[in-house]
């Protein structure tokens, strides 16, 4: 079968880009896989974390470690999937309901079931996860051996695939649209790619009155305004030597929609210090914060003693609570009347032309210009 790869056997992490297709075996069910499935991937997201992993600079450690402890030099990348199973363990569908012929997504987070987290509910953050398509092989392959726990049966005929195959990102925008109520609030949006453009569209799915978004990319502005954003900002690039603190111009332009209170909720989607502060900055007395952008490094938070003074509540989110968030994505997807399959295809896929890629067709000069011209990427085996 033909798989998108990492292969460390090309030059190693730091001297490499990209990814490279390749031929290897096709899975196949052993006499202990009594609780996996085979799959045969009709579509595949290219995720913001498959982007870190091309530039190299995201995941590094873990995929190398990984690949040490399993002596192996080829990861198969990709988690976010819409396939049909083709093949199940013994155990398979009395313990989980799935067989075969049923079309699935999947949850990229493998959960260990027995740690405190998992046990009290909170497996979205199981300490001894792997990650599908980093620490364990993917889904960008014309097969995927998986286990049948992280599957999540799909009804194409009320999601179309090609967003069906975009739940596990989508639900990420659902996991922090969720930590407080936004039905009737002033909602800001710091940082519009693909998930934030995504928040966009699950905020006013759950009724959230008015909501501002900050992105520089003007072109990514563009999209988050025909999405749902009721006002756009477009922050100039700081000059300051303290590229941490907040922008006064943006927070001057919140307040001023706002009548000088600021937003009920600030979603965080960007991940850059600065926005960290902005995000506090624009946020009123008793408001909330939820933080989903991602770097590595330490931040600072500018004047903390807002913080509490202010009595800002705070949220980190992280994944999708498992399966709290899928049901709440599957019912947001299948409502009609929202608008959100539309309006991800049409503007988070563009039309789903250029952005649909079909993967034994892969040329890496080819695909990387494509990373450029499009906020989300899919990848289509067949249909």
């Amino acid at each position: 079968m033909k798989a998108l790869v990492y292969d460390n056997t090309k030059g190693g992490w730091s001297n490499t880009r990209g990814m490279w297709l390749t031929d290897l075996p096709k899975p196949s069910l052993g006499s202990s896989d009594t609780a996996m499935a085979i799959i045969k991937l009709r579509y595949a997201g290219f995720c913001g974390s498959d982007r870190g992993i091309w530039a190299r600079q995201a995941f590094g450690e873990l995929i190398e470690s990984r690949l040490q402890k399993e002596n192996k030099s080829v990861r198969i990348m990709g988690h976010e999937m819409l396939g049909e199973v083709v093949a199940v363990g013994q155990d398979v569908i009395e313990k989980y309901g799935i067989r075969p012929g049923d079309i699935v997504s999947a949850e990229s987070h493998n959960t260990c079931g027995t740690c405190y987290q998992c046990v009290a509910g909170d497996k979205h953050v199981c300490v001894k996860d792997s990650i599908i398509g980093i620490s364990e092989d993917g889904c960008f392959a014309e097969y995927a051996k998986l286990p049948a726990r992280v599957l999540w049966p799909t009804d194409i005929q009320k999601i179309d695939p090609r967003v069906a195959a975009i739940q596990d990102p989508f639900g990420n925008a659902v996991h922090a649209c969720t930590q407080t109520p936004l039905k009737d609030k002033t909602v800001a949006v710091f940082g519009c790619g693909a998930i934030g453009m995504m928040a966009i569209m699950v905020a006013k799915g759950l009724g959230c009155k008015r909501i501002i978004g900050i992105e520089p990319n003007g072109a990514n502005a563009e999209l988050a305004k025909a999405v749902g954003a009721d006002e756009m900002i477009i922050p100039t690039a700081s000059t300051k030597a303290e590229s941490w603190r907040h922008d006064e111009e943006t927070i001057l332009r919140i307040k001023e929609f706002t009548n000088g209170v600021g937003v009920d909720v600030s979603l965080e989607m960007a991940g850059f210090n600065s926005s960290v502060n902005n995000a506090i900055q624009s946020t009123r007395r008793g408001g909330h914060v939820v933080y989903f952008g991602l770097k590595a490094g330490d931040f600072i938070f500018e004047d903390f003693e807002r913080v509490i003074r202010n009595g800002i509540q705070m949220h980190c989110v992280i994944g999708r609570q498992i399966w709290k968030t899928w049901e709440t994505t599957r019912a947001l997807l299948e409502d009609t009347q929202n608008g959100i399959q539309e309006k991800l295809k049409t503007h988070v896929l563009k039309g789903c032309t250029g952005s649909i890629v079909k993967f034994q067709e892969f040329d890496r000069e080819t695909f990387e210009q494509t990373l450029k011209d499009y906020p989300k990427v899919v990848f289509e085996f067949w249909k």
